[in-house]
């Protein structure tokens, strides 16, 4: 099952390219996704209307090989049962 309520972190304006960067975190059957994404507007760009910018690109990108993408494996994926 997938969540699509991202998390958007490490959001920040980058003024030669005009746009605003941050990482989109989506959760996924198997795991947390990350994926870079770049939205391109003013500085003067209200934060709520930057965010739904920077997660609409992130799904446009979604399974896109060319993107930087990290898939981190879930919970009950990368912890051991005990013996």
């Amino acid at each position: 099952m997938s969540s699509w309520n991202p998390r958007i972190d490490q959001v920040r304006y980058n003024a030669a390219e005009q746009c605003f960067e941050a990482l989109v975190t989506v959760v996924t059957a198997q795991g947390l996704l990350r994926i870079a994404s770049q939205y391109t507007a003013p500085i003067t760009t209200d934060f709520e209307e930057a965010a739904r910018g920077l997660w609409m690109r992130a799904r446009l990108h979604l399974g896109t090989p060319e993107m930087m993408q990290l898939r981190l494996p879930g919970l009950s994926q990368a912890v051991p049962e005990a013996a």
